[in-house]
């Protein structure tokens, strides 16, 4: 949701992943989802904001905040089923507001991304002997970058990238690839600084109805792209940006590109500007999905969707029209073509490269 105005919401019939309660305990707070967690995730404190504060009554309605503060939180415990997670929180006062916010918690279980990442709770009173349970924080998955997980690959997940070489990819209208593009401790790395033989690489396969799933970081001031549906026909096309649709990677502190909407890290480039700002800065690592089905497309960063349109609706042709691509008749019109990553002369690494056909 939004921080400000007024949304209209209508009921779709789907499942929403949000908080569904907020309970006092003596030593701190427990929250309860409509979905469970995925595996691993919600035992890292920092995750959870808590702050408390009162209300000074006055004659106007909604009084002063008074005496706010932030409060520690010293562990997080996921219950069993990865519905319930319990704050251990010093310092709760009865007669106060105890404001709880979420801070960059991933999907649920079912893929859903968080509803709303706020919530208030009224401290009557603190309970005299309702402990909540603080648990030990379990070892991490430890799942190596570049790999499948047994879960993925009954999923139907490939690498596009095994983490030790560039096999699987090559400069747009050749056969092998440029030598600024190499392996950099286990990721996909265009280095700028040592030859200028990069340029835009692809997959060796044509993909239609399918999720993309990697993560990226770019150096400071850094410009790429994830580029997809690309026809590589160079004969007719010179260029990767000819014909597919990209999803903008940027570094939106200082590039100049962040200036202008629909330019900036997620967009999808000179069409759509992001629904919110998800992006971490340069040389933090960006989780990245991009789901295309039957002509529908949307793109996540960082577990929030952020933009989504339908290559067969007539406002898709609007767009283009209205864009730097309107002269480009070969632009947005495939629905299958090959995945490619952009060289925009700036270093640029990726990982955990893999995709699955829907």
């Amino acid at each position: 949701k939004f921080w400000y105005g007024l949304q209209r919401m209508k009921y779709n019939g789907a499942s929403t992943f949000e908080m569904l309660a907020i309970r006092a305990k003596t030593n701190g707070i427990e929250i309860e989802f409509t979905e469970p967690l995925r595996e691993g995730d919600g035992w890292n404190p920092k995750q959870f904001l808590v702050k408390q504060w009162w209300y000074k009554p006055t004659i106007n309605y909604g009084g002063p905040k008074m005496d706010e503060e932030e409060l520690a939180v010293r562990s997080a415990s996921v219950s069993p089923d990865r519905k319930k997670v319990f704050l251990e929180v010093e310092g709760i006062q009865p007669g106060h507001v105890v404001y709880v916010r979420l801070r960059d918690l991933p999907l649920s279980d079912l893929g859903h991304e968080i509803w709303t990442t706020e919530g208030w709770y009224t401290m009557n009173a603190v309970p005299a002997d309702n402990l909540g349970a603080v648990l030990p924080v379990p070892d991490a998955p430890g799942q190596p970058d570049n790999t499948l997980s047994s879960k993925e690959k009954a999923a139907g997940w490939q690498l596009l990238f095994d983490g030790k070489t560039t096999a699987g990819w090559h400069n747009y209208g050749k056969t092998g690839i440029g030598s600024s593009w190499t392996v950099d401790e286990g990721a996909l790395h265009l280095d700028t600084r040592t030859a200028n033989d990069g340029g835009d690489i692809l997959t060796a396969d044509e993909y239609q109805d399918f999720e993309l799933s990697l993560e990226w970081k770019i150096a400071p001031c850094g410009n790429s792209g994830i580029i997809y549906n690309v026809v590589e026909d160079p004969d007719k096309y010179s260029q990767t940006w000819l014909t597919g649709p990209e999803m903008q990677v940027l570094d939106n502190a200082c590039h100049p590109d962040s200036k202008f909407p629909k330019h900036r890290a997620g967009d999808l480039y000179d069409l759509i500007e992001c629904k919110y700002v998800t992006v971490k800065p340069a040389g933090q690592w960006n989780r990245v999905r991009i789901i295309s089905k039957n002509g529908k497309v949307e793109h996540w960063l960082n577990d929030r969707k952020l933009v989504e349109y339908d290559m067969n609706a007539p406002s898709w042709g609007k767009l283009i029209a209205g864009s730097k691509f309107k002269d480009m008749p070969g632009f947005g019109k495939a629905k299958k073509g090959k995945i490619a990553l952009q060289d925009h002369g700036d270093p640029v690494w990726y990982k955990n490269i893999k995709i699955r056909k829907l």
